[in-house]
């Protein structure tokens, strides 16, 4: 029997499912003798840890917690209220209840205490011995801090590598949410040559892009846009810097990574020509990133180590005569716009079986630049692109 939900949400993920990650994070808890895990988040952007247990998060620098108990017992802290049912209207919650909220903000300096305090309240409540937060970095140093103080007698570890552990490896629900991103996705580049036109400005295409996401049942995007005179090198660019009008003969890249229905995040990128055909420079500078994209992805086998990856590509590029990458170009993705396991010096979780990595490639050499951009779902038999999006440059 298919699952009813409430009509206020818009693309709920299957209450079995978040069932399923509860049970499995309460199984690793009680492994490390940990009594309780603390997540928190800003945005959604990051901080997937908290939306991964509870199907909801938070938006717009408006803090949020959850906490799960070794009993499987869920609850929510809140920058809201009273009353409490202002955000999350506890009718709405997918699983767990509200425990306390409050109207705390970063930018007051008298609330900065105010979250640790409500989440200290129920430790002392329910006795907890050992703390797991998820993600340290993650965690507003107020927050920490407060908790630190306040709970001396409690050890408060890093739980991060139980929620990576756990959140890498996506379940069928998770897998069909990351396929409908990616079919938005793969709808709105279809869309772009009709808006890239010469006299637009770059901000006003990331615009038009914005509202298909949204429009197209998506939630959150980042947009990075880099255009060019023919003959000169596109740099793909936040929006900050996105105000120059393309002209005839440009070449632009547009890699968007956007959370379709669901709120799990992919990405693609692809380049295209503005007003006229492709120049001769471009074909050749985007086909190099296509194959730079497949060596790549062929090298993300199960079982390898993400170290061998990031030498054996770097390796191929450099025989290519080609920059080298030193950056963040190939990662994992799901609640989180960047998740492990990373293609990075540094990384130590080895791919393994569905895991999502978005693939960024970049082929820059002294007198061109070509990119490409796509999401691979890890297979036994290989990878999978999930986006379907042809690999060409599309004229505009």
């Amino acid at each position: 029997m298919t699952e009813a939900f409430h009509e206020r949400l818009k693309a709920p993920i299957p209450t079995a499912e978040l069932r399923r990650r509860s049970a499995a994070l309460t199984e690793a808890m009680r492994r490390e003798g940990i009594d309780c895990v603390l997540a928190q988040n800003i945005t959604q952007y990051l901080g997937g840890c908290n939306r991964w247990l509870t199907d909801t998060t938070a938006e717009n620098q408006y803090p949020q917690s959850s906490f799960l108990s070794r009993d499987g017992e869920i609850g929510y802290i809140a920058c809201s209220g009273p009353p409490l049912d202002l955000y999350p209207p506890s009718h709405l919650l997918r699983i767990g209840k509200p425990w306390a909220a409050a109207p705390y903000f970063s930018v007051f300096k008298h609330t900065h205490d105010w979250e640790g305090r409500l989440f200290t309240q129920w430790a002392l409540e329910h006795k907890i011995r050992k703390l797991g937060v998820a993600g340290l970095g993650m965690f507003q140093w107020n927050y920490y801090d407060y908790i630190a103080r306040h709970l001396p007698d409690v050890e408060i570890v890093d739980a991060a590598p139980l929620f990576d552990a756990l959140r890498a490896l996506k379940s069928q629900d998770e897998i069909a949410c990351l396929k409908a991103s990616a079919a938005v996705e793969d709808k709105i580049m279809a869309y772009i040559p009709a808006f890239a036109q010469p006299g637009v400005r770059e901000y006003e295409l990331r615009s038009k892009i914005m509202q298909l996401v949204t429009d197209l049942g998506g939630e959150e995007m980042i947009v990075l846009i880099g255009s060019s005179p023919a003959g000169e090198r596109p740099v793909p660019l936040a929006s900050f810097f996105q105000n120059r009008t393309l002209a005839r003969g440009d070449s632009l890249y547009i890699c968007l990574s956007a959370s379709g229905p669901g709120g799990m995040f992919t990405t693609v990128g692809r380049m295209f020509s503005v007003g006229a055909e492709p120049a001769p420079s471009l074909r050749k500078a985007y086909a190099e990133a296509v194959r730079a994209e497949e060596k790549l992805s062929g090298l993300l086998q199960i079982g390898q180590n993400p170290q061998v990856v990031f030498a054996l590509y770097n390796e191929y590029l450099g025989g290519r005569g080609l920059r080298p990458e030193t950056g963040l170009f190939a990662f994992g993705q799901g609640y989180d716009h960047v998740e492990r396991p990373s293609i990075q010096p540094g990384e130590t979780m080895p791919l393994a079986p569905d895991m999502c990595l978005a693939v960024n490639a970049a082929a820059v050499s002294a007198d061109w630049a070509g990119y490409s951009a796509d999401t691979f779902l890890l297979r036994a038999a290989g990878p999978v692109r999930l986006n379907k999006t042809p690999l060409e440059v599309f004229r505009t």
